[in-house]
């Protein structure tokens, strides 16, 4: 009994986390999104459309294309993740794109613009544990 009130206590110690990133670790370029729900989990699958190659005139490449029956999408991810870390992802994803939204609206429409020190510092990365 003593043993499982002790690692009650040592999970509710909270720690910093020091995020490592692999050398080794692949990137690969995700063109889709697809989202399945399993009871209390969520599945993200990650695919990248596949690249074709056409030759010939403009009128041949779209001939080509027209005739292509479907469109190769390779997954190149898939992510499981609880309810509540889904959630603090997408909370995150979106206060990033909505600062990087607002970025965009400060320099709209000003030719070679920079962004002000406070657009800039708010694309910094915003992370979570999840």
């Amino acid at each position: 009994m003593q043993q499982a009130e002790g690692s009650t206590f040592v999970a509710n110690i909270s720690k910093p986390i020091k995020w490592v990133i692999p050398d080794t670790i692949r990137t690969d370029h995700a063109t889709h999104l697809i989202v399945q729900q399993q009871g209390s989990e969520f599945l993200l699958f990650f695919f990248e459309t596949k690249t074709i190659l056409f030759t010939g005139t403009p009128e041949e490449q779209i001939a080509a294309y027209q005739n292509l029956p479907e469109l190769e999408a390779k997954c190149v991810a898939k992510i499981v993740m609880g309810v509540e870390n889904t959630m603090l992802a997408v909370n995150n994803f979106i206060e990033s794109v909505n600062r990087f939204n607002m970025m965009i609206q400060e320099t709209k429409g000003q030719e070679n613009a920079t962004p002000s020190p406070q657009a800039s510092a708010n694309l910094s990365t915003t992370s979570s544990q999840v």
